[in-house]
């Protein structure tokens, strides 16, 4: 028969019976990992908001960011494209809306004018 202390214990968590009852690990470790892991509770509990509004802004970030710097780079591309049809007097005789049509398709996968 069991005896009353017995059916009281918890089971350990499988982590805590393989590190510390199997590997051996000091004791002084698993009590430091608690106590840190009750005061990250405690802070996650007092600054849910800001956590909150942390992730949705980080979110967000990483949402614009692809479009952010395919904007830059397409902008560049077309700065140095139109910088290049300028110096080199390519269709000279047409004005810089024309010059800068042909630099952005020449950017988004077009040809340049010979």
């Amino acid at each position: 028969m069991k005896s009353n202390s017995d059916k009281n214990q918890e089971k350990l968590p499988w982590w805590v019976e393989l590190l510390f009852v199997q590997i051996g690990l000091p004791d002084s470790w698993l009590s430091k990992y608690l106590k840190k892991k009750r005061l990250v509770a405690g802070f996650i509990d007092e600054n849910k908001k800001y956590i909150a509004y942390t992730a949705i802004l980080i979110a967000a970030i990483l949402y614009i960011y692809p479009i952010v710097r395919y904007t830059s780079s397409s902008a560049s591309c077309i700065d140095k494209t139109t910088k290049y049809l300028k110096s080199n007097n390519i269709n000279g005789s047409q004005n810089e809306m024309d010059v800068n049509s042909l630099a952005v398709g020449y950017c988004h996968g077009g040809s340049l004018p010979e």
